[in-house]
């Protein structure tokens, strides 16, 4: 019996070496995913930047219509002084040529601070898709590397899964059983080394006389608590 519970022992070793290659495994997809959700985000970033960039740039073009038109417009105003015949008319004329100038200016500033709205907005969308490129370059090498290592860890799990199963293969049928039974109840930890009184598969502690027997390891032991088997090695 302390034969097959020290292979069974081995085998959890091999076991965790498994759940781990597994988890590392799942890993992988979800940075694959992060990574490409990081770019998603990013070239949504840029084209909202180029969308406002060229909405601005249109308002700008059509302010700058406008102020052509203010200036036709003054041009126009200022060659009818010549013909006015009344004073009150002059007056009159000169009060609109007024208006269509502050008009004018106000348009002119309009276009200023557009102009530079557009200039820094240009600046954020370069910066940005030289942000994209790097990404693009950092994750398609990051991508190589991942997948790289699920290959790699594909072959590594395919190893360890024979190895455990080779061991496994010498164990009695009844002990194949309890520990598959086991290693599914107990999120793969079926068998577990036992010290000072307390089964480390749950930490919980034994009865003493049960540690004494477990430490012995000439029959099939298990923790009251967890129900897992126990194994007493004094360097693990």
């Amino acid at each position: 019996m302390e034969r097959e519970l020290e292979t069974l022992f081995e085998a959890q070793k091999i076991e965790i070496q498994i759940m781990e290659g597994e988890r590392k495994l799942l890993q992988a997809p979800k940075r694959l995913q992060q990574m490409q959700d990081e770019l998603i985000a990013l070239r949504q970033k840029i084209d909202k930047e180029k969308e406002i960039t060229d909405e601005l740039e249109k308002e700008r073009r059509k302010k700058e219509k406008e102020l052509e038109a203010e200036k036709e417009k003054i041009k126009k105003l200022e060659v009818r002084l010549y013909d006015v015949k009344t004073n009150k008319e002059y007056q009159a004329l000169l009060k609109e040529i007024e208006a269509a100038k502050e008009a004018n200016d106000r348009t002119e500033e309009d276009v200023l601070v557009l102009m530079d709205k557009v200039e820094d907005l240009r600046k954020d969308y370069e910066n940005s898709n030289v942000q994209l490129k790097e990404i693009e370059k950092e994750s398609q090498a990051e991508r190589a590397i991942i997948e790289k290592e699920i290959k790699s860890m594909d072959e590594v799990i395919a190893r360890l899964v024979q190895e455990r199963d080779n061991l496994l293969s010498v164990v009695s049928e009844s002990l194949r059983n309890i520990y598959g039974v086991l290693r599914e109840r107990r999120g793969g930890i079926a068998v577990t080394n036992v010290k000072n009184g307390v089964c480390l598969g749950c930490n919980m502690n034994i009865p003493p006389q049960l540690f004494i027997e477990a430490t012995k390891n000439k029959q099939l032991i298990q923790c009251p608590s967890c129900n897992r088997i126990l194994f007493f090695r004094a360097n693990d």
